[in-house]
């Protein structure tokens, strides 16, 4: 379920994210399934999936620059927490409970590593190696 007051911005970013494969498949996957995710849009960089509640906090205006000088737009902060989202809450919770070096754990190098890493490379986004980097504003959803 999508806000009113976000439609134009998630629109804008699902437009972008479906040019990849991998995205197509991660919106369908979440389109149909029979959980009630919701969206709730957040102008504080606090992108994050919280699984107790179904919700994904958005910044449609915050983008990433990545540890090593890359550049990621918030349409793909928004398709790295739809991937937290798709997977089983038992399978993202055992995940979550094992550190990973650079990752914080398993769970954020599973999706920074498998469709976001894909996604930053088809639409020619920096590519991450660890779960760092340093946010900073931009004018669009699909901005760098």
């Amino acid at each position: 379920m999508v806000p009113s007051r976000a439609r134009s911005d998630y629109e804008l970013a699902k437009a972008y994210l479906i040019r990849d494969a991998a995205e197509r498949r991660l919106f369908g996957r979440l389109e149909s399934s029979p959980r009630t995710f919701h969206l709730t849009i957040d102008r504080r960089a606090d992108d994050h999936f919280d699984p107790s509640t179904d919700t994904i906090a958005w910044d449609p205006y915050s983008a990433l620059r990545t540890t090593r000088g890359g550049r990621q737009s918030p349409a793909l902060g928004l398709a790295h927490e739809m991937a937290h989202a798709i997977e089983s809450p038992r399978r993202e919770a055992e995940l979550s409970a094992l550190t990973r070096a650079g990752y914080d754990n398993d769970e954020e190098a599973r999706v920074i590593r498998g469709s976001e890493r894909h996604a930053a490379r088809v639409l020619g986004e920096g590519v991450r190696f660890d779960h760092r980097g340093n946010l900073y504003r931009v004018r669009t959803p699909v901005s760098r």
